[in-house]
């Protein structure tokens, strides 16, 4: 008797040890909205096409709107624009099927503005893509 009581006690630790491991939505869209803050201020090609959906518009703090590949050419030649490294804080995610919203505050790790900033992502299958990003210095 004691061997299927014990039987079960491993089954459902393992089932609720995977069940954690997967992230929601909201989780996977603050992860990602991380690894673009780290890959545009490394200037991380890669990572950044990954992330970011062709057709994506980013209208800066400045006011100006850019397109993907005015901020990533897909010449190699040319340079990533990079940003300095910032964090997210107070970060809301909303999910609406396959778009997510995040509004946050991104904060300089060093010197620098804060901003008040919106993405704007697309599921396309089961990767979150950035669609859309608008920044506003912060008063």
């Amino acid at each position: 008797m004691k061997l299927p009581v014990r039987l079960l006690m491993v089954f459902l630790l393992a089932t609720g040890a995977r069940s954690q491991e997967r992230q929601t939505p909201q989780d996977e869209v603050l992860q990602i909205t991380r690894e673009w803050l780290k890959a545009i201020s490394a200037g991380d090609r890669v990572t950044l096409n990954r992330i970011m959906d062709p057709q994506c518009l980013v209208t800066t703090p400045g006011g100006d709107i850019l397109s993907k590949e005015r901020l990533v050419p897909n010449d190699d030649s040319q340079s990533v624009q990079t940003l300095p490294p910032m964090e997210l804080s107070g970060p809301i995610v909303r999910v609406h099927a396959n778009t997510a919203v995040l509004m946050t505050h991104l904060r300089p790790t060093g010197e620098g503005q804060e901003w008040l900033s919106t993405f704007i992502y697309n599921r396309e299958g089961s990767t979150w893509k950035i669609v859309g990003l608008h920044a506003t210095a912060r008063k």
